[in-house]
């Protein structure tokens, strides 16, 4: 994605550009789906996206379109990295597992009428206001999206139970941001708590509280992920993939690949 002009911006597209490539938002995105479906993936799992879905896509999200309907399209709404922590920093870690895991929500016709009139207001504001009072507002209706798609979603967790997203979450994500954004040429787990300003050990702590998992491992996967991802919807070659990634050799991405997911780039290529 290209940096934002401004903290957010929303706009109906039919995503036809960007079939075969991923999708990588700045801070994170939201997608409703207005009319039409598509085949898309999240994280290589094949999903179907229908009309009334919405779809949650975070900084660490492989979000790849496959086929678009004729008719399709969605309203996009891309935040920055700041309004989206601002907007998310009251929900529960239980949600982002849940949408880590899941990130497609399915309306009913009742939420599909609310959402209408929560576009409307979202128009108005942007139209009408100007500088900080329609940032606000904006972040507001944001907010309150989440913690209503929270709460419908989430009914089953007792109240006492769903604590606001843990310092610890915060710092979680934010490696996962910056994971995203030097995959390709840092590979050492000491540079990302150099950017977090804090110690690998602690950096190690926050992973296996959040997934339970070292950092290197995440590294490895992010690094995996996007290698998938270039092999399947790109045609660079072997050599310049491992360029990209600064390896040291062609043939030791390949034993790095295998290593990771039992056979050759080639074989997953093909």
């Amino acid at each position: 994605m290209q940096k934002l002009d401004r903290d957010y911006t929303i706009e109906p597209t039919d995503l036809r550009k960007s079939v075969g490539s991923a999708i990588r938002p700045l801070g994170g995105m939201i997608l409703f789906c207005e009319e039409g479906c598509a085949i898309v993936s999240v994280n290589f799992k094949r999903r179907p996206l229908r009309c009334g879905n919405i779809v949650f896509v975070f900084p660490d999200t492989l979000f790849v379109v496959h086929a678009v309907s004729k008719k399709f399209r969605v309203r996009n709404l891309e935040m920055s990295p700041g309004l989206f922590d601002e907007t998310t920093f009251s929900l529960s870690s239980a949600f982002f597992d849940r949408v880590y895991d899941d990130p497609i929500f399915q309306t009913s016709a009742e939420q599909r009428i609310l959402l209408y009139s929560w576009h409307c207001h979202n128009d108005y504001y942007m139209h009408v206001l100007v500088g900080k009072p329609v940032r606000m507002m904006i972040r507001n209706q944001i907010q309150n999206l989440f913690m209503a798609i929270e709460a419908l979603t989430m009914p089953e967790i007792p109240a006492k139970n769903i604590k606001p997203i843990s310092i610890v979450r915060q710092q979680f994500n934010r490696f996962c941001r910056l994971l995203v954004e030097h995959c390709y040429s840092q590979h050492d787990v000491k540079f990302y708590a150099d950017k977090l300003c804090i110690t690998p050990y602690y950096l190690s702590k926050i992973t296996f509280k959040t997934l339970g998992i070292s950092p290197k491992e995440l590294i490895d996967r992010q690094i995996v992920m996007e290698m998938k991802r270039l092999l399947v919807s790109t045609d660079l070659s072997a050599k310049e993939i491992a360029d990209r990634f600064h390896f040291d050799s062609t043939s030791y991405m390949g034993r790095y690949f295998r290593r990771h997911t039992g056979m050759t780039p080639t074989e997953f290529r093909e």
